[in-house]
């Protein structure tokens, strides 16, 4: 399935609404095909799995016609209905099927719906020769392959859901289009027409259910059951993903770069220390070092802390861009910059002030704080701004320095993990459980099982792109340039 593009989606009030949802309502969990319906079909999903799809569909046909007669007022075939029905006519009903099908093709779900819940289901088709390990084993491979609604055997189940619909005299539809739906079973899925057929059948089972669904409520006490149920009866199946990145040559490439500064540090003490513009340049490219070699230091190429430093580096690239672009307007944009930082600083310190409380076991040092507030003017004098430096964010500054493209495929994911959103949290500390029964459920990684992806390439090339600023401004002898590829693999 081709997945639809960004500049498809309809973007209002901040959200992209996708193209599907733009025409239709969104489809709750208990409409989706995996957990709201598969447990309703799945006894007909049995019987197309023991016979195959041809003589499935036709002892399907049968007994279908015999619920329609026995149960007329039945839109959806659904076994929530079934057991719904009067006892006597329940037993009528599954002595058609059993005329149709042996009770060992139905004889699996009856592991899930024992005889004192089901006593009319369980005398039906029990058989106490098969044991429930092997009845709950047979359940579990089914659900597994119609988990997908686009299989083959899913997409065969949902037509059955139609031809109830047809036989009910409830769903209606032109001609031409009921012929097409009634070629459906003669074809095989190996049909070159079946690449039509099979979209159409899906389409229309989920426009149909909620005609059906408004003439019987869906049961959402049996959906709640039977996984309830099945998922007790499973163990978790875990499976994460393992990277095979070979560890980097990080400590070459970190000599290097603390070469570079400490040139630019030396140059800086030697020709202008009171320079302010290199003095902000040269801080900024120093931090993201730092942030670097801490990176190295405790080998977080794979964590989540690894992300918070690729995104630091990122912004401070941006920074020294936007800097540099916008203080041919401003000269003095260098000591905003540090005036606007430090006021931060100061709004931190005010409030610990007005709280009154100790706090010398904080990692927050509040009275040194303080004094980095006041050290080049009493703080009296600094505002404090609360807004974006600029007054602008950081996605707004990345376009304004043509960089965009490095702001939304790396700041904005990294970003997720800083914040701690629900895709950072999945990605890093759930573990997929691959159990069908589970409905593919997540398991907290508590062992920390799940590595993410190395950040460690996309750090030396924002690194390296921070150096070329300082290049491009101040040059770099070659000598010092020594060991350049040093970051490779």
């Amino acid at each position: 399935m081709e997945h639809s593009k960004l500049s498809a989606h309809r973007f209002r009030k901040g959200k992209f609404i996708t193209p599907m949802n733009a025409v239709m309502s969104g489809i709750g969990q208990h409409d989706s095909w995996y957990h709201g319906r598969v447990p309703e079909y799945l006894w007909l999903g049995l019987i197309l799995d023991h016979y195959g799809r041809d003589v499935g569909l036709s002892k399907c046909n049968l007994i279908l016609k015999s619920l329609r007669k026995i149960a007329p007022e039945m839109v959806i075939p659904r076994l929530s209905s079934v057991f719904a029905l009067d006892e006597k006519v329940q037993t009528e009903f599954y002595d058609c099927v059993l005329a149709v099908v042996p009770r060992e093709v139905l004889c699996p779900l009856t592991c899930i719906f024992t005889y004192s819940h089901h006593p009319a289901f369980t005398k039906a088709f029990l058989k106490s020769d098969v044991s429930v390990e092997d009845r709950f084993a047979t359940v579990v491979r089914l659900l597994k392959e119609i988990s997908d609604h686009q299989s083959h055997l899913s997409t065969d189940i949902r037509f059955l859901v139609l031809y109830l619909g047809l036989l009910s005299g409830k769903m209606h539809m032109p001609e031409e289009m009921l012929l097409n739906v009634l070629e459906y079973p003669k074809c095989s899925h190996d049909d070159e027409r079946m690449r039509k057929l099979r979209p159409t059948i899906r389409a229309m089972e989920l426009a149909f259910r909620e005609v059906g669904f408004n003439q019987d409520t869906r049961n959402k006490a049996y959906l709640q059951s039977f996984w309830k149920d099945v998922s007790r009866m499973g163990d978790c199946e875990l499976f994460y993903l393992e990277f095979a990145e070979p560890k980097p040559d990080a400590k070459d490439y970190s000599e290097r770069v603390k070469r570079i500064l400490e040139y630019y540090a030396e140059l800086q003490g030697a020709a202008n220390p009171i320079d302010n513009k290199m003095l902000v340049l040269l801080g900024i490219a120093t931090y993201s070092f730092k942030r670097l070699s801490e990176l190295v230091r405790h080998e977080l190429y794979h964590e989540i802390s690894g992300r918070g430093i690729i995104r630091v580096l990122v912004e401070d690239y941006i920074m020294m861009k936007y800097l540099l672009k916008n203080e041919a307007d401003r000269s003095d944009i260098w000591s905003e910059f540090q005036s606007y930082g430090i006021g931060q600083y100061k709004i931190i310190v005010a409030k610990w002030r007005d709280s009154g409380k100790d706090l010398k076991t904080s990692h927050v040092a509040y009275e040194y704080m303080s004094i980095l507030v006041n050290e080049h003017m009493d703080e009296e004098f600094l505002d404090m701004d609360t807004s974006y430096f600029d007054k602008q964010p950081i996605r707004l500054k990345a376009e304004d320095v043509g960089e965009k493209e490095l702001y939304s495929l790396y700041y904005d994911y990294d970003s997720a993990f800083e914040h701690g959103l629900w895709g950072a949290i999945r990605e890093s500390s759930l573990i997929k459980c691959n159990s069908s029964v589970h409905q593919y459920h997540c398991v907290p990684d508590i062992e920390d099982r799940q590595k993410l992806k190395s950040v460690w390439h996309d750090c030396v090339r924002v690194m390296d792109m921070t150096l070329g600023i300082l290049e491009g401004i101040y040059g770099l002898r070659t000598s010092v340039k020594d060991g350049d590829n040093c970051a490779e693999d």
